[in-house]
């Protein structure tokens, strides 16, 4: 096929979701018509096309097509035929990455860069996509099987799963509390592993509140504003950074910021009736 004729080319996929794309306009617009009160005089149920096209696939996979011209031979025919679904369908037919105990990349595990673009293209093809899903496959599959339909040697598969079962911090955020002050939220995955994790913020211990696989609740010190957050699990330390809001007085303006006690030439604490040596 020439360069030229390549400039014509559009992937399967950029194809369908135009066609679905324009679909969901058109239903919009009966949709806006209902609202105005007009009757509906059609509806598309089922939508068939026949393309005459020429299909190539690049070295990492990827379909291509492109529209024969008038009288141009070798086009194969292509049929494509749409349909309705339901909500429902969808729904059970649909991966919620909310549900995905892990929902990182694989790209984010630095061990998948061992693999070759064809073993990372397999496991794409498996609707293997995020760590969650390389943990639920290797849950339900028989090592030296998963190896076989994956095609990744027995090290490489194993390196992945260590790497997955390090814990990894993905958010920090507040949770108001008492007082004026913050909690901070540590979202991420095997932040637990059935013991209370450890917690330093900007290098110093916390306490946590809550903690489960996905989330901890730690309560900053006082005197904590920002700095770099760092969870111990067993062996394992996941880092990230934070940043708590500035507290504010009654006034609304920002609070200071607690002051240290002032000492007199003798070591006594001003404003109390003692010292480090007992002085008045």
């Amino acid at each position: 096929m020439s360069a030229s004729s390549n400039q014509g080319m559009f992937s399967v996929q950029d194809f369908l979701e135009s066609i679905g794309e324009q679909l969901d306009r058109a239903q919009d617009n009966l949709a806006i018509k209902a609202r105005a009160g007009r009757p509906l005089t059609w509806a598309l149920k089922d939508l068939s096309i026949d393309l005459k096209v020429f299909v190539e696939m690049d070295p990492s996979g990827e379909l291509s097509l492109r529209t024969a011209g008038a009288n141009e031979e070798g086009a194969s025919t292509m049929h494509l035929s749409l349909t309705t679904i339901t909500r429902s369908m969808v729904e059970e037919n649909t991966w919620a990455l909310q549900k995905d105990v892990d929902p990182r990349p694989l790209t984010k595990l630095d061990a998948t860069s061992s693999l070759d673009p064809t073993q990372r293209r397999k496991l794409a093809r498996m609707g293997v996509r995020t760590v969650g899903q390389l943990k639920r496959l290797a849950d339900s599959t028989p090592g030296g099987q998963l190896e076989a339909m994956a095609g990744i040697p027995a090290l490489n598969l194993r390196a992945m799963l260590e790497a997955a079962a390090r814990p990894a911090v993905l958010g920090v955020d507040t949770v108001p509390s008492e007082g004026g002050r913050h909690y901070l939220r540590v979202q991420g995955v095997n932040l637990a592993d059935g013991n209370a994790p450890e917690v330093h913020l900007a290098g110093e211990p916390v306490e946590v509140l809550s903690s489960d696989h996905n989330e901890l609740v730690v309560r900053p010190l006082e005197h904590h504003s920002e700095g770099q957050v760092e969870v111990f699990v067993g062996e394992n330390r996941a880092t990230s950074y934070f940043r708590l809001p500035q507290r504010r007085s009654s006034n609304g303006r920002p609070a200071a910021p607690p002051r240290e006690p002032e000492l007199d030439p003798y070591g006594a604490v001003r404003g109390h009736g003692y010292g480090n040596g007992g002085a008045a």
